[in-house]
């Protein structure tokens, strides 16, 4: 599945048939709601710091979630994450992002790409 995003309406529509089709492939409750906040959190730094539009393509290969998100301005977020500081607004989202996937890494055509485990 494939979907373009220009701004925070069409974000959350957008996750939220991606999660319709994971339901009815029947992934459980718990992997899809991985799956959500992965998108959220990926889409959402690229509407906030790229400040460009973004795609999402997802599909199940191999016992994966694959979820692969781009954006229409550079963006490549950095590559080890870590926990803000408990007292800070900010900065938790892609720590929790690499803490559900199984894998995150960059893609030859500058796609972020994250395996999300099938249990």
């Amino acid at each position: 599945m494939e979907f373009e995003i220009k701004d925070k309406e069409t974000m959350q529509e957008s996750i939220a048939d991606f999660c319709r089709f994971l339901s009815d492939f029947g992934l459980s409750a718990e992997n899809v709601f991985d799956c959500r906040l992965v998108a959220t959190e990926l889409i959402g730094n690229v509407l906030r710091h790229a400040h460009g539009r973004a795609s999402l393509k997802g599909n199940i290969e191999e016992g994966f979630v694959h979820l692969i998100v781009f954006s229409s301005a550079p963006f490549i977020p950095p590559q080890k994450s870590t926990c803000s500081d408990v007292y800070a607004e900010n900065g938790r989202g892609l720590f929790l992002v690499d803490n559900v996937c199984y894998e995150r890494t960059i893609t030859p055509d500058g796609g972020i790409l994250v395996k999300i485990k099938i249990q």
